[in-house]
């Protein structure tokens, strides 16, 4: 990667991270993408030259959370058991990785404006989601696959929810039991 690279991959990440910040803190419709561009020290014309619109901004916060909820499904080599408790423990991991980007993206899922915007995108992550614990429910030989990938599916979003909130949440010690209902 080139410097230049290096430096334009450097402030689309600030941006994005400033981003994300203000929606969660002020609220999407009350941060001005002036402010989003003040708050990461850079020009409004150079913000432009990274993100049309704070819409794409908020475009490229979900994607970012779609390539981490994608990656939480990958096997990882040093877990072993079924991919439900890889997909567990890869959440886990992601949510302590990442514990500020997750917690003010669950903060800022919940403002209406950006529900409306994102919701076509959100309702196929989450068939996504909910299709990929199915299969690995089946594939455990789990009766009644697709409810319990519904239960199983708001288990792990409470779970993440609460680790997101409150502070000393048994996160490990949540996840480990919640496996050992799946074990066969």
């Amino acid at each position: 990667m080139t410097r230049f690279q290096e430096r334009r991959e450097h402030s689309i990440n600030r941006l994005v991270e400033v981003a994300l910040r203000l929606f969660a803190s002020q609220g999407y419709e009350a941060t001005s993408i002036r402010s989003i561009a003040k708050e990461a020290g850079m020009s409004l014309g150079l913000l432009y030259n990274y993100f049309k619109s704070k819409d794409e901004l908020l475009a490229e916060i979900f994607r970012r959370g779609v390539e981490d909820i994608h990656a939480s499904f990958e096997p990882a080599s040093e877990q072993a058991g079924s991919g439900i408790a890889q997909h567990i423990q890869q959440t886990v991991k992601l949510l302590k990785e990442k514990k500020d980007f997750w917690k003010l993206l669950h903060g800022i899922r919940m403002q209406s404006e950006v529900v409306r915007q994102l919701l076509h995108d959100m309702q196929e992550e989450t068939a996504y989601i909910e299709e990929r614990i199915r299969q690995n429910l089946m594939e455990a030989g789990i009766p009644f696959p697709e409810l319990e990938a519904k239960l199983l599916f708001a288990s792990i979003d409470g779970m993440a929810n609460h680790f997101l909130f409150y502070d000393n949440y048994p996160i490990d010690d949540v996840a480990s039991l919640l496996i050992m209902k799946y074990k066969k």
